[in-house]
C-alpha cells in the first residue's frame, strides 16, 4: 500500500455519479501541476472534462478514505486523463492506475514537468511533439509511447 494509505488500492470503474467529484479532483490537480495554464484556461476546460471527456472513456478510480484520490481515463490503451488529488501526490496512486490500465500511449502538455517525468519513469518515450494543444492554443503537446505491458 502507498505510504499513509490504510486500505487496498484496487481501482474501481467510475460511473456517471462519480463525474462531478472527479471533475473537482481534476481541477485541483490541474491547478496544482499545470502552472503554465492560466486560471481562465482551467475554468474554460472544466465543462469539457465533465461533459465530453469523462463520459467517452473507461474511467478507473482509486479511493482513499471513501473519497476519490486518483483517476485515469483510458481509451484503446491510450491515457486520456490521469490525475491525482494534490494531497496524495507521491504515494504511488498514479503509478497503480497506470499499471492497472496497461496503457501504452499518452499525450502530455510538454510544459508539465511533473507529468513528463512521471511517464518517463514508467518507460514512456517521446515520439513527437505538436506546437499547440487540440484547441490551437500555444501549449505544446508531447506524444509518448511505450511497449505493451502487463498490469
Amino acid at each position: 500500500m502507498a505510504p499513509g494509505v490504510t486500505e487496498p488500492l484496487n481501482p474501481r470503474r467510475a460511473g456517471e455519479a462519480d463525474f462531478d467529484e472527479l471533475t473537482d479532483l481534476w481541477e485541483r490537480s490541474a491547478r496544482s501541476t499545470h502552472g503554465f495554464l492560466a486560471d481562465e484556461d482551467v475554468s474554460e476546460m472544466r465543462p469539457s472534462v465533465r461533459d465530453l471527456l469523462l463520459p467517452s472513456m473507461d474511467v478507473w478510480v482509486v479511493d482513499v478514505d471513501a473519497e476519490a484520490a486518483a483517476f485515469a481515463g483510458v481509451r484503446d490503451h491510450h491515457v486520456e486523463l490521469l490525475y491525482v488529488e494534490p494531497r496524495h501526490h507521491g504515494r504511488g496512486l498514479g503509478s497503480r492506475l497506470l499499471r492497472w490500465t496497461a496503457a501504452t500511449t499518452v499525450e502530455v502538455y510538454a510544459d508539465n514537468v511533473t507529468g513528463m517525468g512521471f511517464y518517463r519513469s514508467h518507460g514512456f518515450t517521446e515520439t513527437r511533439r505538436d506546437p499547440t494543444d487540440v484547441l490551437g492554443r500555444p501549449f505544446p503537446i508531447a506524444h509518448l509511447a511505450r511497449r505493451s505491458v502487463t498490469p
